[in-house]
């Protein structure tokens, strides 16, 4: 055979192999070699996935209004509609109750925030007529109670109706009505209009009134509220008196002066002469202190007395003359 036979007559495997070693060596066997689509398979497995690009992730980006919009794909649930208010009670049991005192409760808080008294259906009278009143837009309407029915139940749950007190008579609900929103402190106004406050607030409201004789000229001293020291060296200095009233040789002079904490008297010392006192930083007002001993005729006479009118209306002024000073005529109104 020839040199041309004899390549001809070589192996397809040993030709392709000439540059790997020569045509006398096999090639080497090369891992998954004639199995085409696993080899594929496995070369995709192991290529990375391909990095998106920002144009990419801004098409992905959901617009409002479109199909990723959670307020369209997932929008808010719709309340059950709340059950309707009962508007009155089961047969006979309103002729049972008689008058009785009922709490409208806030079911926010578990608190009060209105009582009343009523017969028959009342108490149930008030929820009805505010869920069939449309609320109001702007402003409030002229039933502050429906408003606040309405408010207490705009999350959906429902005031509720108690029975406080029942089988009364109309006296005793009126005085069990007035006394729970005193106590409660609700505000609202009741047949008997309401009557809490400070003790010594409402001593000093029931107390007798200081009814000055007119030879007696005072100056009546405010020292601060009710509890404020009424002791001789504490009130005596610092008193915003006119300098022509401090000249005890004048007739129209005051002669006594009046501490009053509140608008009780608590001690009265007859003045014998007035002096200086230093004036209020920044004010340049001139102020003075009186000199005197208690005058234990007028102390009997007139402490714990009320001066409430001769204060007047609003805020009660520190000094007030009465019988003296610049109202040399003066009376309680």
């Amino acid at each position: 055979m020839d040199s041309a036979s004899r390549a001809d007559a070589t192996p397809t495997a040993v030709r392709g192999t000439a540059g790997l070693g020569g045509p006398d060596r096999p090639a080497p066997a090369v891992p998954g070699a004639g199995i085409g689509l696993p080899q594929i398979r496995a070369k995709s497995a192991l290529t990375p996935a391909p990095v998106p690009s920002i144009a990419d992730l801004v098409d992905v980006v959901p617009v409002a209004g479109g199909p990723l919009d959670p307020e369209v794909v997932d929008p808010e649930p719709v309340p059950p509609p709340r059950p309707a208010a009962p508007t009155t009670f089961p047969p006979g049991v309103a002729a049972k109750l008689g008058t009785y005192v009922y709490l409208l409760i806030d079911p926010r808080t578990g608190r009060p925030f209105f009582v009343g008294t009523g017969r028959g259906n009342r108490c149930h009278r008030h929820v009805h007529a505010a869920r069939v009143t449309p609320s109001p837009d702007a402003k409030p309407s002229k039933y502050p109670l429906l408003d606040r029915i309405q408010e207490a139940e705009a999350d959906g749950r429902n005031v509720r109706v108690e029975i406080l007190r029942h089988g009364l008579t109309p006296a005793e609900a009126e005085l069990v009505e007035t006394s729970v929103a005193d106590a409660l402190g609700l505000g609202h106004a009741t047949g008997l209009g309401l009557q809490r406050g400070p003790a010594v607030e409402v001593a000093a409201g029931l107390a007798k009134r200081a009814k000055f004789k007119r030879g007696h000229q005072v100056v009546v001293l405010r020292v601060g509220p009710h509890g404020a020291p009424t002791e001789y060296d504490a009130v005596r200095h610092g008193w915003r008196i006119a300098k022509r009233w401090v000249d005890t040789a004048s007739p129209r002079s005051p002669r006594w002066a009046v501490v009053v904490a509140g608008d009780l008297v608590e001690a009265v010392y007859r003045i014998d002469r007035w002096e200086p006192s230093p004036a209020a930083p920044g004010t340049g007002v001139e102020r003075f202190s009186f000199v005197g001993t208690p005058d234990p005729g007028l102390v009997a006479r007139y402490a714990g007395r009320s001066v409430s009118a001769y204060l007047g209306a609003g805020t009660p002024s520190a000094v007030t003359y009465v019988w003296c000073g610049p109202h040399w005529v003066n009376a309680a109104q």
